[in-house]
């Protein structure tokens, strides 16, 4: 009996320790988040940085729970220190390997670090946990357009715009694409179709502007362009001047 009566009592001792860091290491990502939150709003590394050593804390004190890893990286992420967001990002998805959020922000760090064969390999298992990924989608586009890709670019930019039909962002990148390509019929569907969405796009309206010059609709041109300069477009501006004074 005494002998039970130990093993209760050191089960007992573990179980009240355990709980007790839980709720510590909750403290601290709880402070967090309410920091990092704050920090986005203003912008202000400095208290980004504090909310990072919450959920270092955290995640030192409880290393396998999803939450406090997936915001360590976020907050690494934020910060641009992306060889350390990486490396948790990969800690976050041994916990939960069919985490769309933990993949997505691995991926988007691969990029931005020039490891783009590893990120079209993430984005591609985001859109099969997420079908519509609009993210997933602009990342594969960005990577498409910085390989010089505009075909492949473009062909994501309409998958996003189709999932998504209220991405601006989408109708006005395929825009600048077909502009790029002087395809100037589709650019202008395209640019228009981004302010149909966003009526103030002001960098769509400029676009469109630019179109129509180009196809030689100097007066439709000047509509977008006094619009554009009035939302504060310098080379909108630029444009209206020089055509008010020949």
């Amino acid at each position: 009996m005494r002998f039970c009566a130990v093993i209760f009592m050191a089960t007992m001792l573990v179980t009240s320790v355990a709980f007790g860091q839980s709720a510590i290491s909750e403290g601290f990502y709880k402070e967090g988040v309410q920091i990092g939150e704050q920090a986005r709003k203003s912008r202000d590394d400095e208290k980004l940085t504090e909310a990072l050593g919450k959920f270092q804390k955290a995640a030192l004190l409880e290393p396998k729970v999803f939450k406090y890893q997936l915001n360590m990286a976020y907050a690494y992420d934020w910060l641009n220190r992306l060889p350390e967001a990486q490396a948790t990002y990969e800690r976050a998805l041994v916990i939960a390997p069919k985490s769309a959020d933990a993949r997505l922000g691995l991926a988007d760090v691969l990029r931005r670090l020039r490891f783009y064969d590893l990120s079209v390999a993430e984005y591609n298992k985001v859109l099969k946990l997420r079908k519509t990924d609009a993210s997933a989608m602009l990342g594969l586009a960005t990577i498409a357009v910085d390989k010089d890709d505009l075909a492949l670019a473009l062909d994501w930019y309409k998958k996003m715009l189709k999932a998504n039909p209220k991405s601006s962002e989408a109708a006005f990148k395929a825009a600048n694409i077909y502009w790029r390509n002087k395809e100037l019929d589709q650019a202008i569907e395209y640019y228009r179709k981004a302010l149909q969405i966003k009526d103030d796009y002001s960098e769509a309206r400029f676009g469109l502007g630019v179109a129509l010059e180009d196809k030689g609709d100097i007066e439709a041109a000047m509509v977008e362009f006094r619009r554009a300069c009035k939302d504060g477009i310098k080379p909108a501006c630029g444009r209206v001047f020089k055509y008010e004074n020949p």
